[in-house]
C-alpha cells in the first residue's frame, strides 16, 4: 500500500483562503497553515490509521474503506461522520457523509503525497504537499 509510512508537510496551495472560505474560525486559522506536520500511515488488518503529529497536538483517523468513522475538522474544532474510499493503490478519497461537507482527495505520486481539498460552493481548490520521511 502506497500510503503506509511517514510523510513530511511541504507546502500548501491556497489552504488559507480555502478554511476560511470554509467557515473556520478565524483563531483556527493558523493552527493548519504552514503547520510542520508530519503524517503517519499504517494498517492493522481492514484498519488503516492516518495520525496527523503537529507540534501542539496530534489527530488519528482510524478507519475502515467503505464504513462510516469520525474525523476530526483540525482548523474547525469540530467533527463529522466521513467514509474513506480507495481508487487503486495511490488514492484515498474521504467524503463526509452529509451533502455539501468537504472531500479531501489524498493522491500518492512516486515519494509525494498530495492532499486535495474541495467544497461545493467554494470556487478554488486547496492543496498541501507531503514528501516521505
Amino acid at each position: 500500500m502506497a500510503f503506509l509510512g511517514k510523510w513530511a508537510f511541504v507546502k500548501n496551495e491556497k489552504m488559507r483562503e480555502f478554511v476560511i472560505a470554509a467557515g473556520a474560525p478565524e483563531e483556527n486559522v493558523n493552527k493548519m497553515i504552514d503547520v510542520d506536520i508530519t503524517v503517519e500511515c499504517t494498517r492493522d488488518g481492514d484498519y488503516y490509521q492516518m495520525s496527523f503529529i503537529g507540534p501542539k497536538k496530534t489527530v488519528v483517523q482510524k478507519f475502515k474503506p467503505g464504513e462510516q468513522f469520525k474525523e476530526e475538522i483540525g482548523p474547525f474544532g469540530k467533527h463529522r461522520q466521513a467514509i474513506a474510499t480507495f481508487e487503486g493503490g495511490n488514492k484515498l478519497i474521504i467524503k463526509g457523509v452529509n451533502e455539501g461537507e468537504a472531500v479531501e482527495t489524498r493522491e500518492i505520486n512516486g515519494d509525494e503525497m498530495t492532499f486535495t481539498f474541495t467544497k461545493p460552493g467554494i470556487a478554488f481548490v486547496a492543496k498541501r504537499f507531503f514528501k516521505r520521511a
